[in-house]
């Protein structure tokens, strides 16, 4: 029996990557001579790419995938019904069926993550910002700091997570820093689901822990698709200042 074969694994890309979605027919068996259907079950239409008669049939394709998906057709003979996605988009991610109504109504489903890299970004931002910048990601980041040594800092109570219309995420984090040798921090940004991280290192003078304390509370903010921060709670415009003099030292 002739079967459908895709991917146990979730298919990983990235926004404005190009992509192939696996579809195979086992035992080889040509698919020139049968029908493809690509399609996306929670979208209306659900049409990604169909393919029949020997050649493709896009009139009732979903807007959302015009000009960005083709089969190989030089490999339909051997069995290779795989989809490609080119310039991939948040919104691509999903659940997609291959489908081969011929053989039996073979089927199989391969699932989509796209994720957008986190960008850690310095900035001189205006007084009321009083921040540092981490620009754009998804899925949901996951933040934690840590100190010279690689351990990581508890954090000072659970993150705050909200998710706005377009689904994208803000997440705050924050941390109290212990006063070291060398006040020198981590912030570091995960993203497990895209096998993706991004690190900063941030140096706090002696004179940014308050004479009566010995640590430092310490503020980490990314939203996820619009412009976020990271900043290091220390007064009203006192960071403010402290950047703009030169003395709070970011590197990546």
């Amino acid at each position: 029996t002739v079967q459908v074969v895709g991917s146990a694994e979730p298919i990983v890309a990235l926004v404005g990557d190009d992509v192939i979605l696996p579809c195979t027919l086992r035992p080889t068996f040509s698919a020139v001579y049968q029908t493809v259907e690509w399609q996306r079950p929670d979208l209306k239409p659900k049409e990604v790419h169909l393919y029949r008669d020997e050649k493709d049939d896009l009139a009732l394709q979903n807007p959302s995938f015009g000009g960005r998906t083709s089969l190989f057709k030089e490999e339909l003979e051997e069995g290779n019904a795989s989809l490609k996605l080119i310039r991939v988009e948040l919104s691509d991610a999903g659940n997609y069926t291959c489908y081969v109504p011929l053989l039996d109504h073979q089927k199989t489903t391969i699932q989509l993550i796209v994720g957008e890299s986190t960008h850690l970004l310095t900035t001189q931002s205006p007084l009321r910002d009083r921040s540092h910048e981490i620009k754009g990601c998804y899925p949901e980041p996951v933040m934690e700091w840590c100190d010279v040594h690689g351990r990581v800092l508890p954090a000072a109570g659970p993150p705050e997570t909200s998710r706005d219309r377009e689904g994208c995420y803000t997440v705050t984090s924050h941390v109290n820093a212990p006063k070291t040798d060398n006040n020198t921090f981590t912030c570091r940004v995960q993203q497990p689901e895209i096998k993706h991280m991004k690190e900063r290192r941030v140096h706090i003078p002696d004179q940014m822990f308050p004479k009566q304390c010995q640590s430092l509370w310490l503020t980490v903010l990314v939203a996820v698709g619009v412009t976020a921060l990271v900043g290091v709670a220390a007064g009203a415009g006192g960071l403010y200042l402290l950047i703009r003099k030169g003395i709070l030292t970011i590197s990546m």
